[in-house]
Order: structure tokens, then sequence, then C-alpha cells
């Protein structure tokens, strides 16, 4: 426990310093976290014997989560015309093909999940931290790093609502052959502390209504448990214990932010589309 509170509040002080300090460092934060996770993802599934490529799987999720930072910025300076949309939809759609041809000559017992693994991690790992990237640009396209602060103290008060509920009144297992420890009273516990987060959001963030904000708080933790679930049913599978050992106590950047692949796509949309 001490190692793990630890490593939380230093790895916590970095990720805020690189939220306040500028939109660079946010961005590059969230770079290193992609790559660590994308790294983590391929050596899940090898014990399954799929083997996701190796350099086209880094290319194509740093691809997608720069997309998803240009798409935006370029889009509201009106610089992003239908010349541009089409260039951007030929270079991923050759670079899916040149996956699928690559895979051809690698010669590995299952191509079909090769390929799978390695097209689905940039949906699951690259598409939500570029979205939660977005997440950061107010009305105005202006940088707005208390919005992005926001989401992982959503996430934050998710986990520890759900740990030390879990703890003292946890009884009823939530699913038991994926996630022996969790809880149905820690998910509640969750919730309840997230939504208190929402609380703080409605006067710091604005824009919506103080029950919208409690009803986002109670969605993002459920989401976000499920995120822990997926990555806990990846591991079960595959037979190991946790994704990493680069977080002392927490495991790897998989197991520390299982939680914000799920859930960091619904935060943009509750920052913008909503």
């Amino acid at each position: 426990m001490k190692t793990r509170i630890v490593t939380g509040l230093l790895f916590g002080l970095v990720l805020i310093g690189s939220i306040f300090l500028s939109e660079y460092s946010c961005a590059l934060l969230l770079l290193v976290i992609l790559a660590g996770s994308v790294h983590e993802f391929r050596r899940l599934l090898s014990p399954l014997e799929i083997q996701p490529q190796g350099l086209l799987t880094y290319l194509l999720n740093f691809s997608v989560f720069a997309a998803c930072i240009f798409i935006p910025v370029a889009w509201q300076s009106a610089q992003l015309g239908q010349s541009e949309l089409l260039l951007g939809g030929l270079f991923f759609t050759l670079l899916v093909l040149l996956i699928s041809t690559v895979e051809i000559f690698r010669k590995r017992k299952r191509p079909i999940e090769n390929v799978a693994g390695t097209v689905f991690s940039a949906f699951y790992l690259a598409l939500p931290l570029g979205l939660l990237f977005d997440a950061s640009i107010d009305e105005e396209g202006a940088y707005a790093p208390v919005q992005v602060l926001f989401f992982f103290l959503f996430m934050w008060a998710s986990d520890t609502g759900a740990y030390f509920s879990g703890m003292a009144f946890g009884k009823h297992k939530l699913l038991e052959r994926i996630s022996p420890k969790k809880t149905i009273e820690g998910l509640i516990g969750g919730i309840v502390l997230a939504m208190l987060t929402g609380v703080a959001a409605y006067y710091f963030i604005g824009r919506h209504s103080l029950p919208f904000w409690l009803a986002s708080g109670a969605l993002l933790a459920l989401i976000g448990t499920f995120g822990d679930l997926f990555e806990s049913m990846i591991k079960r599978q595959a037979g190991i214990k946790d994704s990493g050992n680069i977080l002392p106590g927490h495991g790897g950047f998989l197991d520390r932010f299982d939680s914000t692949f799920l859930s960091a796509p619904i935060y943009f949309f509750i920052i913008h589309a909503l």
C-alpha cells in the first residue's frame, strides 16, 4: 500500500504538472502513455499466440492520435477541406492495406488475429487518448487544462471510492469470473464519489447543469469500471497478473489507465458534443 501511494502521488504530480504546463506537454504525456500501452498490449496478446505487428502498430496508433489532435484544430481554423479529408482517408486506407500485406510475409500462426489486433489497438488505445486531448480545448479553441484534469479526477474518484467502499462493505461480487475482488458495493462507492466530483466540475467547468454533471460522474464511473473489467478479462485469458511493472504498486500503463480507454470518448462527448 505504501509503495502504491508513493507511486500514485509522484505520477499524479507529473501528470498534473504536464497538464498545466502547456498543451504540448499534455500531448507529450498522453503520447508516452500511448507508447507504453501499445507495448503492453502486444505483450498481453503474446501468450494467446496473437502477435500484432511491431513498427506498423506503433505507426498506426501514433497516426490516429495525431489525427485526433490535428482534425479539430484544422476544422476550427477553417483549414480543413474536402481534399484534406480525402488525403487523410487515403493515408489510413493505405496503412491498413500495408498492414494486411506485411502479414502475408510474416508467416505467423494466426494472421487474421494478428491484423485484427494491430488495427484494434488503435481504436482501443490511440483514439480514446486523442479524444481526451481534444476534451482540453474549450469553446473558443483555447487550451483549457482544467477540462482534461477533471477527467482524471473523475477516474481517481471512482477508483478510490470503489477501493475503500469495497474494502469496508464489499460482500456481493460484481463479476467474479473476471475480477474476484470487485464488488457491487465497491462499484456503488465509486459512483458516489465520482458524482461528488461532478459537483466540483459544475463549479470549475460549468457548461452544463449540476444534475448533468452528477449523471456524468455516475456514467464515467460505470464505463470506467467496464474498462477495468475488459483489461482484466484479457489478462485472465493470457494468464498474466499485471500488464507491466513500470509503475510500482500499480503495474503497467494498461493497469493504471484501463478505465481511461473506454471512458475518455464518453468524456469527450460530455465536454463538446452534448
